[in-house]
């Protein structure tokens, strides 16, 4: 599977669901947070195949601000016209809360993950990939 494009960006995610104002202009923020990480890294034309998308939220406190859903959305729909031509095209995602501190193994880890980890600040790490193919079915 080849990688197309990583990045990290720092803070809690922002959920696609605000009714209020504030909420509203937080989640104007966090899109041009994600256009403003993602679109610098990518200079070649849109992506039209199909992409797996990894999203990581490495969250402190209690529980993680956002749910896996609410949190996805925000981060892919601003992706599309900067790295990939429509949405639809993410066929797989992992989408996960980690909590800052946890254990787990960095070996084979990337290079910006690992640096984001030892950093200990909460963040929120994107990647998009090629999808498996054929897609494992869960044993």
């Amino acid at each position: 599977m080849a990688m197309h494009l990583e990045f990290v960006v720092l803070g809690p995610p922002i959920s696609n669901q605000q009714s209020t104002p504030n909420g509203k202009a937080n989640l104007i923020a966090w899109r041009a947070t994600i256009a403003g990480a993602a679109g610098p890294l990518w200079a070649k034309p849109l992506l039209t195949t199909n992409l797996k998308a990894i999203i990581i939220n490495f969250y402190a406190g209690n529980k993680p601000s956002v749910d896996v859903d609410n949190m996805s959305k925000p981060i892919l729909d601003e992706m599309q016209k900067i790295v990939y031509d429509d949405d639809r095209q993410i066929v797989q995602a992992e989408i996960t809360h980690v909590k800052i501190g946890s254990a787990f193994p960095i070996v084979g880890a990337s290079k910006i993950l690992v640096d984001a980890i030892r950093a200990g600040a909460q963040f929120v790490y994107v990647r998009l990939e090629d999808p498996a193919d054929p897609f494992p079915l869960p044993k």
